[in-house]
């Protein structure tokens, strides 16, 4: 409902903030009033005016437009009804659209993949060589080969056994010789991968499992000392896409598909 001081509905705006609480008292008022309180069957039905702020405000009252039901309208959203996208996007802070949304967020990401791969693909992972420029004294070697600095481009996909569970999985997709440059994979090879064909959701959820599975078999070998073998990385990963790509919207029964759906052990009957 409105409200009689606090919202603005009179001519002269908000009178609580035109007038302060002097004029509240003088009307015989509170200040979380309603404004029906001084409506009577689409009459006024003011108290005689005490004061000149309420002469001013009675006098302009002929310029209120009655008839209306007196309801709140949401005036951030388009219809007037609160509408949580509208409400969203008055709020947040408005940027240029990046190239790679469309491989961290899509209807059928796991929430928590995508939490990995968005700070993947930002570069804020805890990787060896951020950590030590925060000046971490430890040891920063990727925890995998011990081969070099641990860094995102290194454990995504230049470390021989991230760059082996990579492989096998692209192999089900249908991509033999996959890339193992992330920034080629974020920004050539996503771009094929934007359309809803059978083909582009599973490379989508390949990468986000990867990347998700390794990150997390990194950490629980750094600060748990509990390595996972790579044939229990890819059991998960392949448990994880086959469940999600399951179930839900129906693709396109074609010979791609199909061959998808034989190399992931996946019912043809999603294809339609």
């Amino acid at each position: 409902m409105i409200h009689l001081w606090q919202d603005n509905w009179h001519p002269l705006g908000v009178l609580y903030e035109r007038f302060g609480s002097r004029v509240i008292y003088d009307a015989h008022s509170r200040l979380d009033s309603r404004l029906d309180s001084v409506l009577s069957n689409g009459i006024w039905c003011w108290k005689p005016a005490r004061s000149e702020e309420l002469v001013d405000i009675q006098s302009r009252l002929p310029e209120v437009q009655l008839g209306y039901v007196d309801k709140p309208i949401w005036t951030v959203a388009r219809k007037g009804s609160y509408v949580s996208a509208d409400t969203w996007d008055f709020l947040r802070d408005k940027k240029c659209e990046v190239d790679w949304w469309h491989v961290v967020w899509f209807p059928f990401a796991i929430p928590k993949h995508a939490f990995i791969m968005w700070l993947a693909v930002q570069n804020r992972l805890s990787t060896g060589d951020r950590l030590l420029a925060w000046g971490f004294q430890g040891d920063a070697q990727c925890v995998f080969c011990r081969n070099g600095v641990e860094t995102r481009d290194h454990i995504f996909f230049m470390c021989s056994f991230s760059a082996r569970i990579w492989k096998n999985c692209m192999q089900r997709c249908n991509d033999l010789a996959p890339s193992l440059d992330w920034q080629r994979v974020l920004n050539d090879d996503c771009r094929t991968w934007k359309k809803k064909t059978m083909a582009g959701v599973l490379c989508r959820l390949v990468l986000s499992s990867v990347v998700y599975n390794i990150w997390k078999a990194r950490n629980a070998i750094k600060y748990q000392n509990a390595p996972k073998s790579e044939e229990q990385i890819l059991k998960q990963i392949f448990w994880e896409v086959r469940s999600r790509i399951s179930g839900r919207e129906k693709f396109k029964k074609n010979r791609e598909n199909v061959k998808f759906c034989h190399l992931w052990n996946v019912d043809v009957s999603i294809l339609v």
